[in-house]
């Protein structure tokens, strides 16, 4: 997972250099598969090079990545927090040696710490594409007027008007603070409890509509759909009432014939994974994460219990080399030798 992560925000970086005029020779890769160490003697190369401010104009190019499920999983952010927690889960899927870490919530700021372990902190050019990276989602995820400044002693604005400005100063330059002036609605709140079910940075229907759009419907069919939408999304019971405008006990007894919220998420869940397992080359771990679950432990074990095949078994069972794919909808049925 952290090879893959690597190798993704590697081909980021490379299209953003190469729309700047910058031609750095990469690392070959296996594939989707890159080490972090290839990684950070690239970037270290570009920001000698180079120096820091192209490595931080790297999230440029993520509104043109939006297939990407990885990218577009992050897009559905509903707002500043949400989009944090999803980073950190994606960081603690990877086991990732870097962590952000948010050590003040605001209603319109964040302040962020990019850490390593014990005596190997990020380097400049590492905080300088996470950076770049993060401060372009939170701008593609709704949040206006976008202000970042970094270091801890005399902070200095990197970002502001839709610019960087200026790199990260050392030492220092792992602390950020993203300030905004106004957030999609939903922000702010329990993650999951209320949000956007419309395009990234796209502010959701009113309680009222939702109320008025559901009326008569079938709730277990709109649940479906909500969750199929964002499954990466950590869904609670109350939100899904929230979004269908009807109350949470009613909507526990309407999903009861599906299994429950808890079994119609699992399934919906696995549905997801296992539509990516057959239709692409997508490694298992992005689709675990873009999927919702917690880790690759989580995946293996709860994909498991809904297909009786690991994720791996079910991609090799299914998924045809010519590129055509066996029914998802069936998930325990295996080829004929």
């Amino acid at each position: 997972m952290e090879e893959y992560a690597s190798a993704r925000l590697l081909e980021l970086a490379q299209r953003a250099l190469a729309a700047e005029g910058i031609r750095a020779v990469a690392p070959v890769t296996g594939g989707a598969l890159l080490p972090p160490a290839a990684k950070r003697a690239y970037l270290a190369e570009v920001a000698r090079e180079h120096g820091l401010l192209p490595l931080l104009r790297v999230g440029s190019t993520l509104s043109g990545a939006t297939s990407d499920p990885l990218i577009a999983a992050l897009l559905n952010a509903v707002g500043p927090r949400d989009l944090l927690e999803r980073w950190r889960r994606l960081e603690r899927f990877q086991h990732s040696r870097h962590r952000t870490v948010v050590r003040e919530y605001g209603p319109r700021h964040l302040v962020v710490e990019h850490i390593g372990p014990p005596g190997a902190p990020p380097e400049p050019a590492e905080d300088a594409l996470v950076l770049g990276v993060l401060t372009a989602l939170l701008t593609l995820s709704g949040a206006r007027d976008v202000r970042v400044t970094a270091g801890s002693d005399r902070p200095v604005t990197v970002f502001s008007d839709g610019l960087f400005r200026a790199p990260p100063p050392r030492p220092g330059g792992g602390l950020w603070r993203f300030a905004w002036s106004a957030a999609p609605p939903g922000d702010g709140i329990r993650t999951g409890e209320a949000g956007a079910t419309g395009k990234p940075g796209e502010p959701g229907r009113s309680g009222t509509d939702r109320a008025d759009g559901a009326a008569g419907r079938d709730e277990v069919a709109l649940t479906r759909r909500l969750i199929a939408a964002d499954p990466a999304r950590r869904w609670t019971l109350g939100g899904l009432a929230a979004e269908l405008g009807v109350p949470a006990r009613s909507l526990q007894r309407r999903l009861a014939g599906a299994g429950g919220f808890s079994g119609l998420l699992a399934a919906v869940r696995s549905e997801a994974a296992a539509e990516l397992l057959i239709r692409g080359d997508h490694p298992i771990g992005i689709i675990g994460f873009v999927c919702g679950y917690a880790d690759q432990p989580h995946f293996t074990r709860q994909f498991g219990r809904r297909t009786a095949l690991t994720p791996a078994v079910y991609r090799s069972v299914f998924q045809d080399p010519g590129g055509r794919t066996s029914r998802a909808g069936e998930p325990t049925r295996r080829r004929t030798p």
